[in-house]
């Protein structure tokens, strides 16, 4: 049966690059590279029983399938494995060429990581990786990796270093908040879970923030201060090179700020504190 005819019989049934994982929804590869996406959800039963025909099996959720509706989800039915590690990866991509090939493009960084148990996409430019054993590459080295993906398929790609967890209950929360901490971040090739969740968590409290803000002298210099000492873990020696900076000026202004505002950035404690009240402003 070709194209046409499916489509006189389905007349709401879209073509597209890559299978729709929403629910109710099965599609049938017509052409290399294309689908024919049928809404199950409203067919008479011979409808139902020409597309059972179509695709060997009464149309239900597939194995691929399930990780995404659970993940999403669409479905509290855990897929089995048995991997005893897994973690998340999500990945936002932009195609400059129109009839780009998805199915290639996918295919082409899943063979880049190792350790893929599931990958796909959860919308048009966005999805996920699903690995079995945690990352060790650093972000300039996954930042390398995209630009030769991005370079073969004229593509523009994104990621997301998510967490690792020993428990499958627990990855539907993980990927609604980390999808929520990567679309924030439009700007990093690659973007961390531990370098996102802090200024997330603060702009969940902005107004009592504020108002902790007020209370404290920070100034522009204050802020430069107190990043640079966070950024080298409370090293003065590094916050001095990073600023710019004879050791000595930086330990008086430290000391400045500790007679304007109680608070030694010295300690650790103190440090953090600060520098959750300077992100978001």
């Amino acid at each position: 049966m070709n194209t046409q005819q499916l489509l006189s019989i389905y007349p709401q049934a879209t073509i597209a690059p890559l299978p729709s994982m929403a629910k109710n929804m099965v599609c049938v590869a017509i052409d290399a590279g294309k689908y024919i996406c049928i809404d199950t959800a409203n067919l008479s039963d011979r409808e139902l029983s020409l597309l059972e025909l179509l695709t060997q099996t009464r149309p239900s959720t597939t194995t691929d399938d399930a990780w995404s509706e659970f993940l999403t989800g669409r479905n509290t039915a855990i897929p089995h494995t048995t991997a005893q590690n897994l973690q998340l990866l999500q990945f936002r991509v932009r195609f400059t060429e129109q009839h780009a090939n998805r199915a290639q493009w996918l295919s082409a960084i899943a063979d880049t990581f190792e350790h893929v148990l599931h990958h796909a996409f959860i919308t048009a430019n966005t999805g996920y990786l699903l690995l079995t054993k945690p990352l060790t590459d650093t972000p300039a080295d996954l930042a390398s990796l995209l630009a030769l993906i991005d370079n073969d398929f004229y593509t523009n790609t994104h990621l997301f270093i998510g967490s690792t967890h020993t428990d499958s209950q627990d990855l539907p929360a993980a990927f609604s908040l980390e999808q929520q901490l990567f679309s924030q971040n439009q700007q990093d090739t690659i973007v961390t879970l531990s370098g996102s969740l802090l200024p997330f968590l603060v702009g969940q409290h902005q107004p009592e923030l504020q108002a902790l803000r007020n209370s404290l002298c920070l100034d522009p210099d204050h802020k430069q201060l107190i990043s640079a000492l966070y950024h080298t873990q409370g090293n003065v020696r590094q916050a001095a090179s990073k600023l710019f900076l004879h050791r000595n000026t930086l330990l008086y202004r430290i000391e400045k700020f500790e007679r304007c505002s109680g608070l030694n950035l010295k300690k650790m404690d103190d440090l953090v504190y600060c520098y959750l009240l300077t992100l978001g402003q």
